[in-house]
């Protein structure tokens, strides 16, 4: 596509004329040779009329001249012709661009020359709207325009932004790029310019322009926040009036110096700096925290502190930082904080575990119940009973129960958020207080309290036990009950009903728990807990009875085995009577040996938590079922040993599957790290299974049966133990 070019310029028609009439005179040159008439007089005539002599030596140079002049113009001929193509691929290549390109004359009543439709676009005019146009004309401003020409003439090339007019008459910005054209002796002839249409990116500047100017005055105009703006090298680029009011430092004394020298103390300022390189790397905001700044002055403040990023494109560009001054706050908190401990100490803790009292918690309570009706938060109250404390007081006497009661307390204020209230409320009942907080969280917070309590141990190094509670959780707004009394009620409700259960669980004020029926095999897993742990919990409560009553409970567990296998009976009476020989025999005392009998008889105790289906199999069992069989031991153990009467039996319960070479379980132990009695159990347990019909055998002779002992020896069985009983059996 050609460029626009105003042809209707007067000097370019006179050029054309002169360079026709040239080229005429030349071809007619060629046919008019010099020659001497008769009288001597040179005359010029065609060639066809030369009658006369020609002169040799002028029609020679005519002849040379004329071919000269022919080679001459041939040769500018082919110049201008390879002129007129570069200049047609220049004119080409600058159609083609996407910016705009024209020419002019100067002056104020200069005239486009040409210009292409990138020009022609930009303005939004047609090439004879644009050549009926003065260059001022397309220019918003004429000064700005004076201005222009007036530079571009002084210094030949010039780069410039200019606002100039469409045919609508509304403003395009574009960057000029302009050149005054001059001839050999120096005169101006015409202006070159190539233009790009920045109307998008001008707008965008000026939103930016805007929307900086915006968030500079929102940064110094914001009252009582002091914000600070740090480049990536943690120099201050901003400071607001704020910052100047808080740190008494001024704007020009602080900019481009690091803040933390002058307003951290010495100890924080590492503090800081890791905290700015990891928000420099990672591009996330730091949690808000307090620091101990200083001003101007020394005086020493707290300043409640929030930083953030400043990212463009993902990356980091600047770092921000608000400011907020609480000493104030920090010293009437203090203040506060001492009368409160004073209070508390004088009046509202328990002298024994040094948690709030009851007194405390009926007053907390009812001030937390108003505060959450006024602000429509939850409220849920958590009432715990230690389950048969009674039994350890008995056990181990008051002074071991207080510091139980110690460590529970300890126990609790750890686990338990800072804002919730643990607090005595008599005797081996606990009252805990969860603002914020409904009943599924609430019921969360005491599932996980159960939890812990199952895996941790109390007392001293001489006696470790495990604790076992009750809890009954009363939540605002569930729950609809309207006074702190109605609450305090509702939790003892809920613990009474736990405690109906067999206790070791929680309640929710108006929900039921526990399990309506105790066969096994249709209990979900989480309910035969409840039921092991509900044996438990009655065991418990004959261990506060006479020996006769708790040997009695042993006999009723006993036969809750009996009733679940008919040839379990007969096995657990021969079990006792060997057992009962093999450690008279082997020298042990009197309360050994009936340490013995007990534990043959409940060994398999622990078989309760062991589904029908796994135990009455008549197959081989699976590697997944063999290893829940291999837990019988440790629910046995953790079974017996609620009762504190039996505590000494727990060990040969728990080890009677031990090998002698380290190769049983639960424990893997070995040797004489096996107590006598677990080791005299697992001899006398292996040959009764032997001689007796199993699901998943049959009985096998008296003879053979030894001959498996013995091969055992020192390996799964003690030799000594086994010499003793075979020497009963024989």
């Amino acid at each position: 596509m050609p460029l626009r070019i105003n042809k209707r310029n007067a000097i370019y028609v006179f050029k054309r004329v002169l360079a026709v009439l040239f080229v005429a005179v030349i071809f007619l040159s060629f046919f008019f040779l010099p020659y001497y008439r008769p009288d001597r007089q040179l005359v010029w005539s065609f060639v066809w009329n030369i009658h006369a002599e020609i002169v040799p030596f002028v029609a020679i140079l005519q002849f040379i001249f004329s071919f000269a002049l022919i080679f001459f113009f041939l040769y500018l001929l082919r110049m201008r012709r390879a002129l007129y193509r570069e200049k047609e691929d220049l004119a080409a290549a600058i159609t083609n661009l996407d910016v705009g390109f024209c020419r002019q004359t100067p002056g104020d009543q200069g005239a486009f020359l040409e210009a292409n439709d990138g020009f022609l676009k930009m303005l939004d005019l047609s090439e004879k709207e644009l050549f009926v146009f003065k260059p001022v004309d397309i220019h918003m401003s004429k000064e700005s325009y004076g201005e222009f020409c007036e530079l571009l003439n002084h210094r030949g090339t010039l780069i410039k932004e200019l606002q100039l007019k469409k045919k609508n008459g509304s403003g395009v910005w574009a960057v000029v790029s302009a050149k005054a054209v001059r001839n050999e002796r120096g005169e101006l002839r015409y202006y070159e310019y190539i233009t790009m249409d920045v109307s998008e990116r001008k707008w965008m500047e000026e939103e930016m322009s805007s929307a900086y100017l915006r968030f500079e005055a929102v940064i110094q105009n914001t009252p009582n926040i002091a914000i600070q703006g740090f480049s990536l090298d943690g120099k201050i680029l901003e400071w607001n009036h704020a910052s100047e009011l808080l740190y008494g430092y001024l704007k020009h004394e602080i900019l481009g110096k690091r803040g933390e020298d002058f307003i951290l103390r010495e100890s924080d300022r590492m503090e800081f700096q890791q905290l700015f390189e990891t928000m420099r790397q990672t591009g996330r905001p730091t949690p808000p925290r307090e620091w101990k700044a200083r001003t101007k002055n020394n005086k020493e403040i707290t300043v409640y502190s929030s930083m953030f990023p400043i990212l463009h494109n993902d990356k980091v560009i600047e770092i921000y930082c608000m400011d907020v001054d609480i000493s104030d706050r920090v010293e009437t908190e203090s203040r506060l904080n001492e009368i409160k401990d004073k209070l508390e100490s004088l009046a509202l803790k328990d002298p024994l575990t040094e948690i709030y009292n009851f007194r405390y918690f009926r007053e907390r309570l009812a001030s937390e119940f108003e505060r959450a009706k006024r602000t429509l938060q939850p409220l849920t109250i958590v009432m715990m009973d230690l389950d048969y404390f009674k039994s350890i007081n008995d056990t181990y006497g008051h002074q071991y129960g207080d510091r139980v009661l110690k460590q529970v307390a300890r126990f609790l204020k750890a686990e338990l958020r800072t804002n919730d209230v643990v607090s005595r409320w008599g005797g081996e009942e606990f009252a805990i207080i969860l603002p914020d907080t409904n009943r599924i969280d609430g019921l969360a917070v005491t599932n996980k309290i159960l939890e812990l309590f199952r895996t941790r141990s109390f007392g001293d190094v001489t006696n470790v036990i495990k604790l076992k509670c009750s809890m009954g959780i009363v939540s605002y707004p569930e729950d609809p009950l309207f006074s702190v009394e109605e609450l305090i009620d509702a939790g003892e409700e809920c613990i009474y009903r736990v405690k109906e259960r067999g206790g070791d669980g929680v309640a929710l004020y108006g929900h039921e728990i526990g399990v309506a029926e105790h066969n096994l095999d249709k209990m979900p897993e989480e309910d035969r807990k409840r039921f092991i742990d509900s044996v438990k919990q009655r065991l418990s409560f004959y261990a506060v009875r006479s020996e006769r009553s708790i040997l009695e409970a042993i006999y009723s567990l006993a036969k809750s085995i009996e009733l679940r296998d008919r040839r379990t009976k007969e096995h657990c009476d021969r079990m006792v009577e060997y057992a009962e020989k093999i450690a008279q025999r082997m020298g042990m005392n009197e309360q050994e040996v009936d340490n013995v009998r007990r534990a043959a008889m409940l060994h398999d105790i622990g078989k309760l938590g062991i589904s029908d289906a796994i135990l009455l199999k008549p197959g081989k069992l699976t590697p997944e079922e063999y290893e829940i069989v291999k837990k019988h031991p440790v629910i046995g153990a953790d079974i017996i040993s609620v009762a504190g009467f039996l505590k000494d039996i727990v060990p040969y319960i728990l080890c009677h599957h031990e090998h002698f070479d380290g190769k049983g379980y639960p424990r893997g132990l070995k040797g004489e790290e096996i107590p006598l009695g677990a080791r005299i159990i697992a001899v006398v347990d292996v040959y009764e299974a032997l001689t007796s019909d199993r699901p998943y055998h049959k009985a096998i002779s008296k003879d053979e049966a030894i001959k498996i002992l013995k091969e055992g020896l020192n390996t799964q069985f003690d030799a000594r133990v086994v010499k003793v009983f075979l020497e009963i059996v024989e």
